[in-house]
């Protein structure tokens, strides 16, 4: 297994399209979005930072220099206040970062996606659909003749992938979502790649799926716009 710090810097690869001096530029998904401005990934081993390649080297050094000297509170307000420097903050993300350690987990009734079932897709997950291949593996529940529960590889690399869940209202609550993770990791074992899994704090049930499941948390991660 790689260590905390490892893998928060894998992460950081499968989250983020770098340049040529290792800043991030755009998220890593089909739909080009910008990158947030600083990444900081948080592990009992250290930290991973990538800054945007718009970001003034001033203030990324400056948030270097900050990056040893203060306890962990004082530093994210720190660095906040640097980064407002050159503009006022957007928006903060945080939450846990996990791993899943075990090629099989829950048993479950979810299905592989493929061009000959996707139209189960088209009822409440349309716009993932027409990014099939794009998203594989990709997993569905199927009840009443539609998808209801799907997990796809949102973002990833040739060493690893972030997954993605969406599970329609109505149908929540049914461990749907967790037959369709672990049939997602599973697969992602299979080929040989390390399925990675983050959500927010304030996103509980994505928090329970990774308890029940029995994933790793190996840190922190934290994107501010």
């Amino acid at each position: 297994m790689n260590n905390q710090l490892e893998l928060m810097n894998i992460q950081a690869e499968v989250l983020f399209v770098h340049d040529h001096a290792g800043r991030i530029t755009v998220i890593n998904e089909p739909i080009i979005q910008p990158a947030p401005r600083l990444f900081w990934g948080h592990t009992k081993l250290g930290h991973v930072l990538r800054f945007r390649s718009d970001l003034p080297k001033v203030i990324a050094n400056e948030i270097l220099q900050i990056m040893n000297q203060d306890d962990k509170n004082d530093k994210l307000a720190n660095v906040i206040q640097i980064l407002e420097k050159d503009k006022k903050m957007n928006r903060l993300w945080i939450g846990p970062a996990y791993v899943c350690l075990e090629r099989s987990t829950a048993p479950g009734n979810a299905v592989l996606v493929t061009k000959h079932n996707k139209h189960y897709l088209e009822a409440g997950f349309a716009s993932l659909a027409s990014e099939l291949t794009n998203r594989g593996p990709f997993y569905m529940v199927i009840e009443n003749d539609k998808a209801v529960s799907v997990c796809f590889s949102a973002r990833s690399t040739d060493r690893a992938a972030e997954a993605g869940v969406e599970t329609l209202e109505g149908y929540r609550g049914k461990g749907y979502a967790m037959s369709v993770v672990s049939s997602w990791c599973r697969a992602i074992h299979e080929s040989s790649r390390i399925p990675l899994y983050s959500t927010s704090w304030d996103n509980y049930a994505s928090q329970s799926i990774a308890k029940r499941l029995h994933f790793y948390q190996y840190g922190t991660d934290l994107s501010i716009y």
